[in-house]
């Protein structure tokens, strides 16, 4: 049974609270955060500090990691707790990065000030997928560029701390890849302009991998931010939008052959479309991405042979830019040197989406609909030949992406009209059949819609309606020896609203019924169950209803 108290006025939890869902205060205008923390285990951890309150303008901070001396490994988990705020004042949401080595260990962004309020948000993030990093010393360095000028005043300051977890019978270490290395090569950021832009390395592998993972971010920026709100490039001057439609997706390659697909989710800032939309709850996902994880597993054979090897990432119809980062996971055989294998089966095509449009202009009105749509469904098959026999690695993916859009903008400037629904539904079964029969299956659900309205009067005054329905819903099913072993299930949710005012020099007078509702929900075999919801009216937290 389910049990909920709404909270009003008071931010207590239900039952026993743990540390890391830390209650949120109602009344506040704060930023409210409603993902939890990452639940710890009962041993004491050891801390590593990365950076501790750097401020940052345009500059990036670097700094030296070494293992913790108490702490020598194994570890059952490592925890990535970050802390930023802004001082009161104005400024851009901003993107930013944490890198180890050059791999991300956190992509997310900040949220935007106001002149009477200083906001401050922490967040945790399980990193024990990188434990490889962290068993050796290693430089890194945290990036929020954040360019600053007299209108522009506001300082973000950050910290990032890592938790080790010492591996105990009852909370073994799992099994973490052997090697992890950074995409692009050297680490960063690669900046995809195009459809031909990548993001890439080329170097020679381990001869003995078994399986590969690829962790991919891939986050629109400037003319890619609301991508999917893009039309036909034919139709994106009198429709005022951008072009090269509303069809996005990572291409995955081994060698410039296909090797996966990347469903992209649309990740919306705290300034996005609306400010005031954000103000306390932010957007799923906002401060903290996740990544899309690529099973490159059937390749562990070709991957092997000995060769220099490429693996990269485009964005299909990117245009001007995304900003693209990972890691590659490798996990090595340890009872050989040297894997033998191939690839069987490969039906990944080429995408080819398919755009159905009814758009007229009459009287310097451009209206009508546009429907984008795509269907992905592909097997890819290899073998690895190792020290425990033959194992046969398939992938099996389908994806559906649609896009639906209602417009109708006039040349005058006195209606810009634009509704898009969106979804995209993923699912992708990885099976390993040789010594060991495991299966995993993930379902990804991304729905999106957005309703956009912005009016001008006689008066030369303006009016925007904002409403928008943004989710992120995944299943995680694992299968051992034919047998279920466990599911996952994750919701992470937000429906905003907003009304914005303009004066005839478009400089907002005012807002009106401003409100957000927002849930999250995990429950699972192994992870402890939580869900929340939050409510703010007015860009303050109204309600917080918290129980599992």
């Amino acid at each position: 049974m389910t049990c909920f108290r709404l909270l009003l006025g008071a931010a207590i939890g239900f039952g026993a609270m743990p540390a890391w869902a830390a209650p949120l205060a109602v009344g506040s205008g704060n930023e409210a955060v409603i993902e939890p923390g990452v639940s710890h285990p009962d041993e004491a951890p050891c801390t590593v500090p990365l950076v501790t309150r750097g401020t940052f303008g345009a500059n990036a901070i670097g700094y030296a990691y070494a293992p913790p001396a108490a702490c020598p490994g194994p570890w059952a988990k490592v925890v990535l707790s970050m802390d930023f705020s802004l001082n009161q004042g104005r400024q851009f949401d901003r993107s930013g990065q944490l890198f180890l080595a050059g791999v991300p260990l956190w992509f997310g962004t900040t949220a935007e000030p106001r002149a009477t309020l200083s906001p401050r948000w922490t967040f945790e993030k399980d990193v024990t997928d990188y434990t490889a990093l962290f068993t050796t010393a290693q430089t890194g360095v945290l990036q929020v560029p954040n360019y600053q000028s007299s209108v522009y005043t506001s300082t973000i300051t950050a910290s990032a701390t890592l938790l080790f977890y010492p591996a105990t019978a009852s909370a073994p270490a799992p099994a973490t890849a052997d090697v992890v290395l950074p995409l692009p090569a050297g680490g960063g950021l690669a900046t995809l302009n195009t459809g031909a832009d990548q993001l890439s390395i080329t170097t020679a592998l381990p001869t003995n991998i078994l399986r590969a993972t690829l962790d991919l971010y891939l986050q629109g920026q400037i003319g890619d931010e609301f991508w999917y709100f893009c039309v036909p490039s034919a139709l994106a001057a009198e429709l005022e939008s951008c072009g090269n439609t509303a069809f996005r997706e990572g291409e995955i390659s081994v060698d410039g052959t296909p090797a996966g697909v990347a469903p992209i989710y649309p990740w919306i800032f705290t300034g996005g479309i609306d400010p005031y939309l954000w103000q306390p709850i932010p957007g799923v996902q906002t401060f903290d991405f996740e990544a899309f994880h690529a099973d490159l597993s059937p390749f562990a054979g070709v991957l092997s042979n000995g060769a220099t090897h490429t693996v990269a990432t485009t964005v299909f119809n990117a245009n001007g830019y995304f900003s693209a980062t990972g890691a590659l996971r490798l996990f090595l055989d340890h009872g050989v040197t040297q894997v033998s294998g191939g690839i069987t089966r490969n039906t990944l095509a080429a995408p080819a989406p398919v755009v159905k449009q009814d758009v007229a202009t009459v009287a310097g009105v451009s209206s009508g609909t546009i429907k984008t749509s795509s269907t992905r469904d592909f097997t890819i098959v290899g073998t690895v030949t190792g020290s425990a026999g033959t194992t046969v690695n398939t992938v099996q993916q389908t994806t559906q992406f649609t896009n639906d859009q209602k417009l109708s903008v006039s040349a005058s400037g006195a209606q810009d009209l634009q509704v898009a629904t969106q979804t995209t539904d993923t699912t992708v079964t990885s099976t390993a059949r040789g010594a060991a029969n495991t299966q995993q299956t993930q379902t990804l659900h991304y729905p999106l819609s957005v309703f956009y309205n912005f009016e001008t009067g006689k008066s030369g005054n303006s009016t925007q309606v904002t409403r928008v329905n943004q989710q992120y819903l995944s299943t995680v099913v694992q299968e051992a020896g034919g047998s279920p072993v466990s599911q996952d299930e994750l919701t992470d949710a937000i429906a905003a609203a907003d009304t914005l005012f303009f004066n005839s020099s478009f400089q907002v007078t005012g807002h009106k019924s401003q409100s957000e509702t927002a849930t999250f929900a995990h429950t699972g075999t192994v992870a402890p169950c939580f869900k929340r919801t939050l409510v703010s009216t007015f860009n303050v937290l109204t309600a917080v209803q918290t129980g599992c």
